[in-house]
C-alpha cells in the first residue's frame, strides 16, 4: 500500500476569477467593491495560501498595487467576456507556463507541474479564511480528488482545490467542438467528476458568501470585522531595541493589510527590570511613537506598557491608539501566584475597557485576567465581539497547557473571539520574571484554536467574521442564560439566621 510519502506534492497556484461588471450589481465590478477597508479582490488575494497568484480579468487602476503587494499576475480570457470556463482555461494555461518557468521538477524526470494544485477562487468572496483554504488544499494528500467549500447546502464552484492534472482533463472533457469553452458554465466542469472525486468541506460563518446581489453585499459588509494582526515579539531589556521592534511589527502588520495590531504585555520593557523608571522616563516616548505610527499607517495599535501609579508602584497598562481610538486599560487582576508578587510593584486598575474599530467593539484584558471568567463575560455584555489579550506568560510546569485551556474556556464563556499576543521567550534568559512562552493564538467564539504560534517570533493575521460570532451566540446563548441566572440569584431571599 502506498503511503502519503509516495505521493508527489507540488506547488499551489491560486487562480482567481475576477470577470468585470455584474448585471445584477448594476454593471459594477463586484470584485472591486470595498469591504472592511479593502476591495473584495484584495481580500481574496491576501488570504490565498499559494505559491503563485493569477487573476483572470481586466486590469484596473489597482492592478499595479495588487501586483506589488501580492505578486498577482493578471491575464485575460480569450476572447474577453467569453465566460467563466474560458477564463479558467486561460488561468490554467498561464499556471502551466508559470510553473514551467519558476518551479523545478519535484522528482527527477517529472515535469515541473507534477503534483501541482490549483486553488480555484472567486474574486467576489471577501470573507474566505486562510485556514479554510489550507484545509481544502491539504485535505487529500493523494492529489486525486477535488475538495470544495460547501455553504448553505451547495457546492461553491469558485472555492475549491483541484489537482492540476485533473482540472486540465476536466476542461478538455467539456470543451466545445472548436476546442474552446465560450459561454460554458462551471457546473459543466463539476458534472464531469465521479461521485468519489468530489469532497465537500463545510463553511464557517459567512466565509462562503459571494456578492451576487446588493443584498449579498450588504450582508457581507455587516459580517466583515476588522483585520487584526497578533504580533509575537521578543522584548529586550534595552528600550531602544523595543522601539525598533515596534516599528518592525507595524511595518509587517501594515504590509499584511491589518487594521489593528496587537502586541504583548510589557512591550515597553520586560518584567524583572525597573518598571518605575520605565514608566517615568520611557513610557512617554513609547506612547508618542505608538501614536505617530498609528496615524502614519491608519492603524489601531494595542500594546502593553507601564504608567506611573501611587507611591513607588506603576500601572500595568495597555494603550490603544489609532484613528478615532484612544483608551488605556489598567490590569485589574495582578499576578500574585506561583511565587510571584506583581502587586509589590504594580497597582491594580478597576475599570473594564472596550474600544470600537470601524464599528466593531473589542474588549481588552491582560494576561492574569484570563483566569477570571466574569471579566470576559462582562466585556461581552458590553458589546465586545472579540477580546484582545496581551500577555507575558510565565514559564512553569503545565503552564502551556493551562494557557491554551484558559484561552479556549474564556472564548466559550463569552462567545467572543480571543486573540492573545504573548512575548517570544529569550532562550538565554535565566531569571524568574514572566517573559512569555510564545504560543500566541486566535480562538474562535466556540473555543476552537484557529491559529497559533510556537516559541519563536511571528505574526498571526485574522479577519473577524462577525456573523460567526452572532451564530455562536445563537447556538450557545450563555450570555443570555447567565444574565437570567444572575438576576434570579439576586432576587432569591437570604437564608434566615
Amino acid at each position: 500500500m502506498a503511503s502519503d510519502d509516495d505521493h508527489i506534492t507540488g506547488p499551489t497556484v491560486a487562480i482567481v476569477l475576477a470577470g468585470g461588471g455584474s448585471t445584477r450589481m448594476g454593471g459594477v465590478d463586484k470584485t472591486r467593491l470595498p469591504v472592511a477597508g479593502a476591495t473584495a479582490l484584495e481580500r481574496v488575494l491576501r488570504t490565498a495560501p499559494a505559491d503563485h497568484l493569477i487573476v483572470v480579468g481586466p486590469e484596473q487602476d489597482d492592478a499595479a498595487g495588487l501586483q506589488e503587494r501580492h505578486g498577482a499576475r493578471f491575464v485575460r480570457e480569450d476572447p474577453p467576456g467569453s465566460g467563466p470556463l474560458a477564463a479558467l482555461a486561460r488561468g490554467v494555461e498561464e499556471a502551466q507556463r508559470l510553473l514551467t518557468e519558476h518551479e523545478p521538477p519535484v522528482e527527477e524526470h517529472a515535469p515541473a507541474a507534477a503534483g501541482a494544485r490549483i486553488l480555484l477562487l472567486g474574486g467576489d468572496m471577501p470573507l474566505l479564511r486562510t485556514e479554510t483554504l489550507e484545509s481544502l488544499r491539504d485535505h487529500d494528500p493523494s492529489g486525486t480528488r477535488v475538495v470544495a467549500l460547501e455553504a448553505d447546502g451547495r457546492t461553491q464552484f469558485l472555492c475549491a482545490a483541484w489537482p492540476l492534472a485533473r482540472l486540465r482533463a476536466a476542461l478538455d472533457a467539456v470543451a466545445g467542438p472548436g476546442g474552446d469553452w465560450a459561454d460554458l458554465s462551471l457546473r459543466r466542469l463539476y458534472a464531469d467528476l465521479g461521485s468519489d472525486e468530489l469532497v465537500a468541506r463545510p463553511a464557517v460563518g459567512m466565509e462562503g458568501a459571494d456578492m451576487d446581489t446588493p443584498e449579498d453585499l450588504d450582508q457581507v459588509r455587516r459580517s466583515a470585522g476588522p483585520r487584526i494582526a497578533v504580533a509575537q515579539v521578543r522584548i529586550s531589556e534595552d528600550v531602544e531595541e523595543n522601539l525598533q521592534t515596534l516599528r518592525r511589527a507595524v511595518a509587517e502588520a501594515t504590509m499584511r493589510g491589518a487594521r489593528v495590531l496587537l502586541l504583548p504585555e510589557a512591550t515597553l520593557t520586560p518584567f524583572g527590570t525597573d518598571l518605575r523608571e520605565a514608566a517615568g522616563q520611557h513610557h512617554p516616548r513609547f506612547e508618542a511613537l505608538v501614536e505617530q505610527l498609528a496615524a502614519q499607517h491608519d492603524l489601531v495599535i494595542v500594546a502593553g506598557t507601564f504608567t506611573p501609579a501611587d507611591g513607588d508602584r506603576v500601572h500595568n497598562t495597555v494603550i490603544a491608539r489609532g484613528p478615532g481610538v484612544r483608551a488605556d486599560y489598567r490590569k485589574i487582576h495582578l499576578f500574585d501566584a506561583y511565587g510571584a508578587r506583581e502587586s509589590q510593584t504594580v497597582a491594580p486598575g478597576s475599570e473594564l475597557v472596550t474600544i470600537e474599530v470601524d464599528g466593531t467593539p473589542l474588549g481588552i484584558a491582560t494576561c492574569y485576567d484570563v483566569r477570571f471568567p466574569e471579566q470576559f463575560t462582562a466585556l461581552a455584555r458590553r458589546g465586545a465581539q472579540a477580546i484582545l489579550l496581551p500577555i507575558a506568560w510565565a514559564e512553569g510546569p503545565a503552564k502551556s497547557e493551562q494557557l491554551r485551556l484558559l484561552l479556549r474556556a474564556r472564548a466559550l464563556d463569552s462567545t467572543c473571539a480571543i486573540l492573545a499576543a504573548d512575548q517570544a521567550p529569550d532562550p538565554h534568559y535565566r531569571g524568574h520574571a514572566p517573559r512569555g512562552i510564545g504560543e500566541s493564538a486566535v480562538i474562535s467564539p466556540l473555543g476552537q484554536v484557529r491559529a497559533e504560534l510556537g516559541r519563536e517570533e511571528g505574526m498571526l493575521v485574522v479577519d473577524l467574521d462577525l456573523a460567526e460570532i452572532a451564530q455562536a451566540r445563537l447556538e450557545l446563548p450563555v450570555l443570555e442564560h447567565g444574565r437570567a441566572a444572575a438576576a434570579a440569584l439576586e432576587e432569591r431571599p437570604s437564608p434566615s439566621a
